[in-house]
């Protein structure tokens, strides 16, 4: 019986979560969201690029450009500097976790639409699955850095898709994958921005 006291603590100190479990680092856990990202932005060129060569006339094309056109209910990743300066670190992390699970929901139905479209183009069906697969990874750490902050990760949204027709035509189809891929990139660029720069205030 004197025994079960001993045996409890030895427990207690090896369940996450509890007071005795060994704490994230999170400068160290800062520093892999930066080399996470920066490897997911390196694969965004050969994604954009297999994309539209795969999209027909005009995406294929040298001359082809959607410069001002913008998807509804993309999370958008273009803010004033003042703005995205004064953001505190948690702030960033909360937005960066909100962001990208509405995009992994968009890839989703990206990687629908491309199947129903082009189901003989499985380099590029191997690309979309990847971006859900590299999210989900990119999610779990920013959960991370979350807790690491005593800090929940937010709910999800009630459906970040609603906005959208379900009987777009095929031309719709292919230019909100374009625009997808092309806000999911730019995102890619705001993140590395603030977790750089927050990973040089906790040196």
């Amino acid at each position: 019986m004197e025994s079960a006291p001993v045996f409890l603590w030895v427990v207690t100190l090896l369940l996450p979560g509890v007071p005795g479990a060994t704490p994230v680092d999170p400068s160290r856990l800062l520093g892999e969201i930066c080399d996470y990202v920066r490897t997911l932005q390196s694969k965004t060129e050969a994604l954009l690029e297999t994309y539209l060569s795969n999209q027909g006339t005009p995406f294929n094309g040298s001359d082809f450009s959607a410069e001002h056109l913008y998807l509804v209910g993309l999370p958008k990743a273009s803010i004033p500097y003042r703005t995205w300066r004064n953001l505190s670190d948690t702030q960033r992390i909360l937005e960066n976790y909100r962001a990208y699970s509405i995009f992994q929901e968009y890839f989703q139905l990206v990687l629908d639409d491309q199947r129903e479209l082009n189901p003989d183009k499985p380099a590029l069906l191997h690309l979309l699955g990847d971006v859900r697969h590299d999210l989900g990874h990119l999610l779990e750490q920013l959960s991370q850095a979350l807790e690491a902050r005593g800090l929940t990760r937010p709910q999800p949204a009630e459906d970040p898709l609603s906005s959208l027709d379900s009987q777009s035509r095929p031309f719709q189809k292919r230019m909100r994958g374009f625009l997808v891929c092309r806000q999911y990139r730019m995102w890619l660029l705001r993140t590395q921005r603030s977790f750089s720069l927050m990973r040089s205030r906790s040196s």
